[in-house]
């Protein structure tokens, strides 16, 4: 797959994919053009950014992996970010000795683990694909710049702390419609150094070459009302 740099139909039919089938998660590598510069787009001419391969890679309601070698460090050759309107790709990075196919293949795998442990700890009922997203982003170590970035994404996967999360039961699952608000409480024990929360959500598929494929934005605030704080995710500048 060459080099694409828009919300092409196949990125719209994985999006619906995902929506007609909500345990379904597709998982793609980020491609192995990391030396690569896009021909068009709004990252058009830029080295070692926005060279992800395959316009389906662009899709919202996937996971797509690039790759680190055995010290964790990512691949040159690994597809870099950000997606065509700004998101950030790739998701997340995971080991490989040829590629980010293999790298994928690891994610699809640990993936596969999840579902069948989520359903050993939920009396049978499946784990749904956003949740099982959520997991791996949420718990993946962080690498390269502090926080996500357009080259290893939220980090590098680790297996045992995603495992760790459905066992822990640290998850809340729901729905949220237009304009509405949700408050969720959470229990941070005392001496925890690092509390990570992750939102992620199916969202309706965009038209073929839309400016921006997102079409539902829903957004995430942490607050400590002891202490009058607050605190919103990152983001990176585009």
């Amino acid at each position: 797959t060459d080099l694409e740099n828009n919300y092409g139909v196949s990125a719209m039919a994985f999006d619906k994919s995902a929506n007609n089938n909500q345990k379904l998660l597709h998982v793609f590598s980020s491609g192995n053009s990391g030396d690569k510069a896009s021909a068009s787009g709004n990252y058009a001419g830029i080295t070692g950014f926005a060279n992800l391969t395959g316009n389906f890679k662009m899709a919202k309601n996937i996971i797509t992996v690039g790759a680190v070698d055995s010290f964790g460090n990512v691949e040159p050759l690994s597809s870099k970010g950000p997606a065509y309107d700004g998101r950030i790709k790739p998701d997340l990075v995971a080991f490989q000795k040829n590629g980010t196919s293999e790298a994928a293949a690891l994610v699809s795998g640990t993936t596969l683990l999840l579902q069948q442990y989520y359903k050993m700890q939920h009396t049978n009922n499946d784990l749904p694909a956003t949740l099982a997203k959520a997991i791996l982003i949420n718990t993946a170590d962080d690498i390269a710049a502090p926080g996500p970035d357009f080259i290893s994404g939220f980090g590098n996967l680790n297996a045992s702390k995603a495992m760790g999360v459905i066992r822990d039961n640290h998850l809340f699952t729901g729905t949220i419609g237009e304009a509405e608000i949700q408050t969720i409480s959470i229990i941070v024990p005392a001496n925890i150094s690092l509390l990570k929360v992750v939102l992620t959500w199916n969202d309706t598929a965009a038209s073929p070459l839309a400016n921006k494929a997102l079409v539902n934005d829903v957004d995430i605030e942490l607050t400590l009302p002891a202490e009058n704080k607050s605190w919103k995710p990152w983001v990176l500048n585009s």
